[in-house]
């Protein structure tokens, strides 16, 4: 059997409220699976962007061998 466990997305974003917005759509889309979030700021010789890393989970090994 094969399960997923645990997703990590990286999203890029050129400003702030922009990379806040993307977290907020996260959380209200996958409310109870969102289990960690960062914004990163970056720079580089183009400007300045933003890095949004979101972690979600979905299952742990003990619910799926409890369901079995």
């Amino acid at each position: 059997m094969k399960k997923e466990l645990n997703t990590t997305e990286q999203h890029f974003a050129t400003t702030r409220s922009e990379a806040e917005r993307i977290v907020e759509q996260a959380r209200d889309e996958e409310k109870s699976n969102l289990t960690s979030q960062k914004i990163d700021s970056k720079t580089n010789k183009y400007g300045e962007y933003f890095v949004v890393t979101l972690k979600f989970t979905y299952n742990t090994p003990k619910d799926i061998m409890a369901y079995e």
